[in-house]
């Protein structure tokens, strides 16, 4: 069964060694710096383990660089990474719960933006089906790269840059 915790300082190297070690790596500094945020309030940050073994992690930013999302104060999940011997156990939901009863504490609409590409590991085609049984709806404002609107008739990479935004209303009772 997996458990779910609060990123904290002894954390940071085993998770940069276990990505490292499943051929996805994580740099240090990227963990350094989300307990550093953390720390400062802008940002919360959980992994989740099964045993001794980290699964995944994911991380709230309070105030998004997505542009709408932060005009309407909308908290952005962001992240979220589960390691491939872990896929299909329901770690990515448990994550993406946590974050999501956190984020519901501070507003009634939570975001989230997608990659569009899949790949021999299914890409970002099994977060996109996760989010749409999860209730995200995608917010109408089309695909943006890098955090901007992309323009019709423009090429862009196909890469981590170029996502989808959904979001989530707070179920009401």
């Amino acid at each position: 069964m997996s458990q779910i915790h609060l990123l904290g300082s002894s954390h940071i190297t085993p998770l940069a060694q276990t990505f490292a070690a499943h051929n996805w790596p994580k740099p240090k500094s990227l963990f350094d710096s989300y307990l550093e945020e953390q720390e400062k309030g802008e940002r919360q940050a959980w992994l989740a383990s099964i045993g001794d073994h980290i699964a995944g992690y994911i991380t709230l930013k309070w105030q998004s660089n997505y542009e709408l999302f932060r005009a309407n104060q909308i908290p952005e999940i962001m992240d979220l990474n589960v390691l491939p011997p872990f896929r299909n156990q329901g770690i990515g939901s448990k994550l993406l719960e946590t974050a999501e009863t956190e984020a519901f504490t501070k507003s009634k609409v939570i975001g989230i933006g997608v990659g569009l590409y899949g790949g021999v590991d299914g890409g970002y085609g099994p977060a996109q089906k996760l989010y749409v049984k999860r209730g995200y709806v995608p917010d109408g404002k089309g695909v943006t790269y890098n955090y901007q609107p992309v323009i019709p008739g423009n090429s862009y990479s196909v890469d981590d840059d170029l996502v989808l935004w959904f979001t989530k209303t707070m179920p009401t009772l």
